[in-house]
C-alpha cells in the first residue's frame, strides 16, 4: 500500500470518514517516512495525533524518519514533555541512526543552477 501526504494537508479539515481512512492508512501501511520531522514546533494537538499513530504502528511496519536535527534536539519541538518522551521512545528504542555529514546538497545544487 502505498499512501502519500502532501504537506498542509489537514486530518481537521476532513470528514469524519475521509480523516478514519487516512489515519487507518498510516497505522498499517509498510513503510511511514516523516520527512523533515520537527523542523518547525508543532502544536499538542498535531503531537498527541502522531504519538497515537506512532503507538499503533508498533510491531506493524517500518518508519524512516529525516531530520536536519539530532533525537535529542527534537525535544524543542515538543512542548510537552510526557508526548515529547513517548513519541521519541518509540521512534528511537529500535532505530539504527545514519548520520550523515557535508556540505548542505539543496544549497550546493542551487549555487550550481544559477552559476
Amino acid at each position: 500500500m502505498v499512501l502519500a501526504a502532501a504537506k498542509g494537508w489537514s486530518l481537521v479539515e476532513r470528514s469524519v470518514a475521509q480523516r478514519l481512512t487516512f489515519l487507518t492508512g498510516l497505522h498499517t501501511c509498510d513503510l511511514l517516512v516523516l520527512d523533515d520531522f520537527l523542523t518547525t514546533p508543532i502544536t499538542g494537538e498535531t503531537a498527541a495525533e502522531l504519538l497515537n499513530i506512532l503507538a499503533a504502528r508498533e510491531g506493524r511496519g517500518s518508519t524512516v524518519v529525516t531530520s536536519q536535527f539530532d533525537p535529542e534536539d527534537w525535544y524543542r519541538s515538543l512542548h510537552d514533555a510526557v508526548i515529547a518522551e513517548s513519541i521519541l521512545n518509540r521512534i528511537v528504542s529500535n532505530a539504527e541512526l545514519v548520520q550523515l555529514d557535508g556540505p548542505n546538497m539543496r544549497r550546493h545544487t542551487h549555487a550550481e543552477t544559477t552559476s
